[in-house]
């Protein structure tokens, strides 16, 4: 293999491509005037070709009569090589056209789970069913596990929750759905018969929040309405997830504020109030870098956009 690769590096780098050419059509066809045909030339062209080509290689490739043309064990092992060095070129010619139109790659997907599961895996299908050859990786994480991701260009695209403009300096975003907050009980809890929960009927109560280093945008929502309404929560705990909030307000820990789409998460033991008495919408954006240059980004953003009404209602 090795071998091979050296010979193919030297052909290329010193030999014209030209000469391989004609020395690959007359050795297919095994016939001179047959292959002067093919190539839309002369034969005395054709014959001069590849006389240089032996020449510079220093080897003997063909065994020429007047009727056909018979190779010699170098011309044989040069006859397969060539033939897949070009190949490979036209493979390379190929696959670079494909990609510069998008339509090979793979692209990097980051993702919030209780917010998306409703709706990422129809998405990813239809993406690919559009760009079968490019492929996709989904990768669970939190809000700020994406800002890092991003930092590290570990990912392309992400689902996530707004980022606080002093954060953001470096992703273009985009709106997907409007998510509302809603209050998480235990389904015991006196609040769990309430129609509607407002702030105002939770300053008593222990309150558990999605830790701010793994979404800071919501934290700062939900800390922001408690604010407003000039009340100070007593937060006794802050989960990394959103699963493990629920685990705790279904153990009877304290009760939660998040938003709705926990609900598509294991929810057994919690009841899910909505919120009242504030601003309680929850973007849900799709971003990417600012100064993205792939087209498989490009064109998964725009059919992000085009099935907005699809996220919609399926979330």
């Amino acid at each position: 293999m090795l071998y091979s690769y050296c010979i193919n590096t030297f052909l290329v780098s010193n030999v014209e491509l030209k000469k391989l050419r004609y020395f690959v059509t007359v050795a297919t066809l095994k016939n001179f005037t047959a292959a002067a045909k093919a190539l839309n030339t002369v034969q005395p062209a054709i014959s001069r070709q590849i006389a240089d080509l032996e020449a510079e290689l220093g080897v003997k490739l063909l065994i020429r009569n007047t009727r056909v043309v018979t190779l010699t064990e170098a011309g044989s092992y040069l006859l397969k090589n060539a033939q897949r060095m070009f190949e490979l070129e036209l493979e390379m010619v190929t696959n670079v056209r494909k990609i510069e139109k998008g339509e090979i790659g793979h692209i990097r997907i980051g993702y919030l789970a209780s917010a998306c599961f409703s709706f990422i895996g129809k998405l990813v299908r239809l993406f690919s069913t559009q760009f079968p050859n490019v492929r996709v990786q989904l990768v669970e994480m939190t809000s700020q596990e994406q800002i890092n991701a991003f930092d590290k260009h570990e990912i392309d695209v992400g689902f996530s929750r707004p980022i606080p403009s002093n954060m953001n300096t470096r992703l273009d975003c985009l709106n997907i759905y409007n998510d509302r907050l809603v209050v998480v009980v235990p389904e015991l809890h006196a609040l769990s018969t309430y129609e509607h929960i407002a702030i105002s009927d939770l300053k008593d109560e222990n309150i558990i929040l999605l830790n701010r280093m793994s979404a800071v945008g919501l934290f700062n929502k939900i800390s922001g309405i408690f604010h407003q309404e000039k009340i100070n929560p007593n937060i006794i705990s802050q989960p990394s997830n959103m699963q493990t909030l629920l685990t705790e307000v279904s153990a009877e820990l304290g009760i939660a504020i998040a938003p709705s789409c926990v609900a598509n998460l294991y929810t057994k033991g919690c009841l899910l109030v909505p919120l009242m008495g504030a601003e309680i919408k929850v973007p849900l954006e799709i971003q990417y870098m600012t100064n993205n240059t792939s087209i498989i980004v490009e064109e998964f953003v725009k059919m992000t956009i085009q099935n907005k009404k699809l996220i919609n209602d399926l979330s």
